[in-house]
């Protein structure tokens, strides 16, 4: 095969991996601002410290901050490494996610593939696929980016993906882009998709599974309120599961824990993706939440602040937050979980079907856990230390 006939596919993916650049590039103006309830429109970028208006040129992804060396041109002040790297990981998540659904068709999906041997652009329903999971890719590294440096997650970051879910599961509802003649396999003798035969035979669309199954009949499978029904309800159960975890924990743990925040990232989540993939996020992510605190002591052993951010519009002045290294944010380990299970669910999701179309062990499960967290949480609570008074001289 001669080398030409490679260039589509290598054309694409340089213009994902830019696109993704250009997006990595929002998303830091986002962080910087956001948490400050600054516009995002006005004023333009600019030096944190001098005020100087960052030039065109400067703000070009990548080269920009590495041409200035990582500093203001004109006050020589140091700007925070994570404008670069967030610019980096978006331009890469979404060249992953590219190759992932687009090329490869990981999650299996009838209809999305784009054989670039045969046909020289994506066919439509790829693109209508990757836009919208690239909406909320977009969505959780903001919000993950932001809760990791200031120990908060915006809600306009995650109402505003919410509604993308949203609109996007109505106007694409499971199974699409297969046709909704395709649920009819399902043999009549079947009355319950936790059947043993029909274990890992559940169609796949953009949205990966049905909020339950066999569907009700106001809601017919490929009909808009099947599909808003599904976002619908993700991201009440995303929002849900944390909440009630937070309460749960907090009772037995006699301190807060856990945050709002971290309810409407899965909330976000849950009105892509359905709310079987936020459910099972939260054990993922309490996992990559760990690991990401044994690899902050490792490398950061002590915790020096970060550099302040360079194109907010007033000076960073750091919080009780910032200052408190103890502090584990969970923003970026629940992202990092929505992700792996989210792309781990043509494996897992056969696994546990049995479970999560069954309301008996649904609710025997939902009740174990929620006495094992209450459990942990009273195993961790330390007595309240009482301080002496101090005798007087």
């Amino acid at each position: 095969m001669e080398w030409w006939f490679h260039l589509p596919i290598v054309f694409w993916c340089l213009t994902i991996f830019t696109f993704g650049l250009i997006v990595g590039s929002f998303l830091n103006v986002v962080v910087a601002r956001l948490p400050y309830e600054k516009s995002l429109i006005w004023p333009s970028s600019r030096c944190f410290a001098c005020y100087t208006k960052i030039r065109a040129f400067d703000n070009v992804p990548i080269l920009g901050y590495l041409r200035l060396r990582g500093k203001c041109r004109k006050c020589g002040t140091p700007y925070s490494a994570r404008y670069l790297w967030v610019e980096i990981g978006t331009g890469v998540a979404f060249l992953a996610l590219f190759l992932a659904e687009v090329v490869f068709n990981c999650h299996g999906i009838p209809g999305i593939k784009y054989d670039y041997l045969t046909s020289n652009v994506p066919p439509p329903q790829c693109w209508a696929l990757f836009l919208y999971h690239a909406a909320l890719l977009s969505g959780l590294i903001a919000a993950a980016a932001v809760d990791a440096e200031h120990r908060i997650i915006p809600t306009p970051i995650t109402y505003t993906a919410m509604a993308v879910g949203v609109i996007g599961g109505a106007l694409m509802p499971w199974p699409w882009p297969q046709a909704a003649t395709v649920v009819s396999a399902l043999p009549p003798e079947i009355t319950m998709w936790n059947h043993p035969d029909y274990i890992g035979k559940i169609p796949t669309g953009v949205q990966p599974w049905p909020f339950w199954g066999p569907t009700f009949a106001f809601a017919p499978p490929g009909s808009w309120k099947l599909g808003l029904l599904n976002s619908v309800i993700g991201a009440l159960v995303g929002s849900l599961v944390i909440r009630i975890t937070k309460w749960l924990f907090e009772t037995g743990f006699g301190r807060e824990a856990l945050g709002l925040g971290d309810a409407d990232l899965l909330m976000m989540a849950g009105a892509f993706l359905g709310w079987q993939i936020p459910v099972l996020s939260l054990f993922v992510g309490a996992v990559a939440a760990l690991v990401l605190k044994v690899l902050e002591v490792i490398f950061r052993p002590n915790n020096a602040p970060a550099v302040p951010n360079s194109t907010a519009s007033t000076p960073v002045t750091p919080t009780a937050d910032d200052q408190n290294p103890r502090e584990l944010p969970f923003g970026p380990g629940l992202a990092i979980g929505v992700v792996v299970t989210w792309f781990a669910w043509p494996w897992l999701g056969p696994q546990l079907q049995s479970a999560f179309f069954d309301a008996f062990t649904l609710g025997l499960l939902g009740a174990v856990m929620g006495v094992g967290i209450l459990a942990a949480a009273l195993l961790l609570r330390r007595p309240v230390e009482v301080q002496q008074p101090v005798a007087a001289k």
